[in-house]
């Protein structure tokens, strides 16, 4: 395909764990994968400082020179590969790590660097999550052989910071539309200026912008207000005078560059009077203006839509499926990282809300962001109260909610219940913004649903795109933000807080924390009940119901 390139690659075939783990008489730890999860959460920081302090053979050690000498210089980043991963049948989307080196510093340093980048890779195969993941899907008794890909970070050197322009991921299907004239096939990109970490984790004080290729007017955000409100404002970098990967914010990058920053004018507007303004050309004065991350001229003005949209296209083709991809770009060229099938929700018809509903039996209801779906017979209600989770003093505190949320998870029966809490549930960064937990915290729940309320700043995030939402995506777990402040909803504060709390009658020694995590037996509620939530994305409405 024209003016669409890859990065410089090199590849460790999959077999390379197996002779590490050989090479340091490593064999005892495959076997821990039949372990209790809670067990291996303890286990695995042991694990990876093992991995670590291991070494690699003689062999490996002169073809990572080789590569070195070929990148002298330029970062690096150091990406999984492994057999299991990327398959059809799972996609292990972000279970396993990938990590940046600056290479900056000596041989024998960039070599250090890069040996531990990599045997921290392979520790990734005995992480909680992947292990979870192929415990729930089946694959726990298969050998999981572990590739890494080398590949150059694309980029380019401004001060002491080395990131792309801009860079992001992109999908054949869209399965978390936001708006009903937006089709399932016109896709969706999630893309940053920087590097592309902020595209795909959740981050708790940031946003990516979204456009659909198939439909790139169509944003998601169309007023002034909300085009500042939610653009994004930190970037993700990495400092070659410190070696690390470092989060800074874009106006103190612009100050530090000096205005310098390859394709600025495709990347930024002006924020003027209430206005956003685009700029005309890269001559424009940027150091005057007050400026937003829009991506309005690369957009509107460069072929990277219809560029995004053939790549789409033809890997798809070629996968005989849809596809995700990242990709990335030095201002001038665009850049493909890495391709997989994508990992797509079990199809739901178009989703009829039953007619006359009682109102005394809606539990809440909602008319944004809402995907087509029917989650039935729910028997249990896992709520998170904004409020007590806001007072809680202490990180212990909140980090002990997630434990609660964990073992919740363990003892519920699958699929019968739903988890209700504020903010961005398993965002990276401040957990007071959102619950701490990871896939294998929240892997048996029905649905999660994210409440936002007034005069707070737990913000649901449009998470489509990134590995938390992907998970969610496999595991067919619904989500759904909420939004109970705005009249047009509903949100039925009698069944959250006068329903009896049944937290103490599951968990021991969780007293303390019966004002912040309310379990709710909806048959307390109204006996022989149960909740059944109806979601109609083509109408944007989604009502939750008590049905006997």
């Amino acid at each position: 395909m024209e003016n669409v390139y890859t990065p410089k690659s090199w590849f460790i075939t999959s077999d390379g764990i197996l002779e590490f783990i050989n090479y340091n008489a490593l064999d005892e730890f495959t076997h821990t994968k039949y372990d209790a999860i809670d067990h291996i959460k303890l286990e695995y920081q042991f694990i990876e400082y093992v991995f670590k302090n291991s070494a690699f053979p003689p062999e490996y050690i002169s073809s990572l020179k080789v590569i070195l000498d070929d990148l002298d210089g330029k970062p690096i980043v150091v990406r999984s590969s492994s057999l299991l991963e990327d398959s059809f049948e799972a996609a292990f989307t972000g279970k396993y790590k990938s990590l940046f080196i600056s290479n900056i510093g000596s041989k024998e340093e960039r070599l250090s660097a890069l040996m531990n980048a990599i045997s921290e890779v392979y520790a990734s195969t005995f992480a909680p999550d992947p292990i979870a993941y192929r415990k729930e899907r089946g694959l726990i008794d298969f050998r999981e052989e572990m590739g890494i890909l080398i590949q150059e970070v694309v980029g380019n050197k401004i001060g002491k910071y080395f990131l792309p322009s801009f860079a992001g991921v992109a999908f054949s299907n869209n399965e978390f539309r936001w708006t009903s004239r937006l089709k399932r096939e016109d896709g969706v990109v999630r893309m940053v200026a920087g590097l592309g970490t902020r595209a795909v984790d959740r981050t708790f004080d940031d946003y990516p912008i979204m456009i659909a290729p198939g439909s790139p007017n169509l944003r998601l955000n169309q007023s002034v207000e909300a085009t500042v409100k939610y653009s994004q404002v930190n970037l993700d970098v990495i400092n070659l005078d410190t070696n690390q990967f470092e989060t800074i914010s874009f106006n103190d990058f612009f100050k530090e560059s000096n205005g310098y920053f390859p394709g600025l004018e495709n990347i930024v507007s002006f924020y003027r009077s209430n206005m956003i303004v685009d700029p005309i050309s890269k001559m424009a004065d940027f150091k005057k203006e007050d400026l937003i991350i829009t991506f309005n001229n690369l957009i509107n003005k460069t072929t990277f839509v219809s560029q995004i949209k053939e790549i789409l296209k033809e890997l798809s083709k070629a996968y005989e499926s849809p596809v995700d991809i990242e990709f990335a770009s030095d201002g001038k060229k665009l850049y493909l990282l890495q391709c997989r099938p994508q990992s797509q929700f079990e199809n739901d018809n178009v989703v009829q809300i039953p007619k006359d509903i009682n109102p005394e039996s809606i539990i809440f209801s909602a008319n944004e962001f809402i995907n087509n779906g029917i989650v039935e017979n729910i028997e249990y209600v896992v709520y998170v109260d904004a409020e007590a989770y806001s007072e809680l003093t202490s990180i212990s505190d909140m980090q002990e909610v997630g434990n609660i949320v964990n073992k919740l998870n363990k003892k519920l029966p699958r699929r019968k219940f739903i988890l209700i809490g504020p903010g961005r549930w398993g965002s990276k960064g401040d957990i007071k913004l959102g619950v701490p937990v990871i896939y294998s915290d929240i892997n048996n729940s029905a649905m999660l649903i994210e409440v936002a309320k007034r005069n707070a700043d737990y913000v649901p995030e449009l998470s489509f795109g990134t590995h938390f939402f992907q998970d969610l995506v496999e595991a067919n777990i619904k989500y759904l933000p909420l939004y109970p402040d705005k009249n047009i909803n509903i949100f039925n504060e009698e069944f959250f807080y006068k329903t009896p709390n049944s937290l103490t009658q599951f968990l021991e020694n969780v007293e303390n924390y019966e004002s912040v995590v309310r379990l709710i037996n909806v048959s307390h509620f109204k006996k022989d009940c149960k909740l059944n939530i109806f979601m109609d994305g083509e109408k944007s409405q989604a009502f939750a119901i008590i049905t006997i």
